[in-house]
């Protein structure tokens, strides 16, 4: 992992607990690491996922949403399956985002998407971006994990509704 970190924390929409989002974004720093975080909520009114929580509030600003498209993996795997997502490099990223020339700007050339849970339903996701193949099938576990810490944070914001 680099010793380079940019500031963590920076949000322009409401949070009920930023300082819990930054906390969880340092625990993931140290494992498995990452380059960018973000949490994603999904706002079923908009039928898209809401940026809660940014690493990097100059290249993903807090409060932009992604259209949620039902016949994409991330949808199927993430959102319907409950399952963590993993793009192993740059060529799984680009055939997977949208903005992948900003995510290859900053590094970032792998991506794990984890599905944020609660009573069987998915209510966002952790993304973490680092260097190529650096997210690994062992890792998710442990990220399940801090999946489920994040669950009560998206459940306290107004906006998020449990997917019907």
């Amino acid at each position: 992992m680099g010793a380079h970190h940019r500031s963590a924390g920076h949000c322009a929409v409401r949070a009920i607990e930023p300082a819990s989002f930054e906390a969880l974004d340092h625990a993931l720093r140290r494992f498995p690491g990452h380059r960018l975080f973000t949490v994603l909520a999904i706002d079923p009114s908009l039928a898209a996922s809401r940026r809660l929580y940014t690493s990097d509030p100059v290249a993903y600003p807090c409060g932009g949403t992604k259209p949620l498209h039902h016949d994409n993996d991330f949808f199927r795997e993430v959102v319907q399956g409950g399952r963590a997502r993993i793009c192993a490099d740059q060529e799984d990223c680009r055939r997977a985002f949208p903005d992948h020339a900003l995510i290859d700007a900053l590094g970032c050339r792998s991506a794990i998407n984890v599905p944020i849970r609660h009573d069987g339903c998915t209510l966002g996701s952790l993304n973490l971006l680092h260097e190529e193949h650096w997210y690994q099938p062992d890792m998710v576990p442990a990220l399940m994990r801090f999946a489920e810490q994040a669950a009560p944070l998206l459940l306290s914001l107004r906006y998020v509704e449990m997917p019907a």
